[in-house]
């Protein structure tokens, strides 16, 4: 059991940092001078990744409650 969340705590860390590089690359695109649509497009686009942060974040709190190093 303990492999397997060890195992799955290394895919949410992964997927975590590929979110965390999403909103780096949206903020830089935020910096090119977006039309306003464009603008709009990236906000909705950076809520609905720091919603999935979020997620993956409280998943990743859930397995290290259980397993106490």
């Amino acid at each position: 059991y303990f492999f397997m969340s060890q195992f799955d705590l290394e895919k949410l860390f992964e997927k975590r940092d590929s979110y965390l590089n999403i909103l780096k690359h949206l903020s830089f695109e935020l910096m090119m001078e977006p039309s306003d649509e464009e603008i709009k497009q990236i906000k909705e686009l950076e809520k609905n990744t720091i919603n999935e942060l979020d997620k993956i974040q409280q998943e990743i709190s859930q397995i290290i409650s259980k397993n106490p190093s």
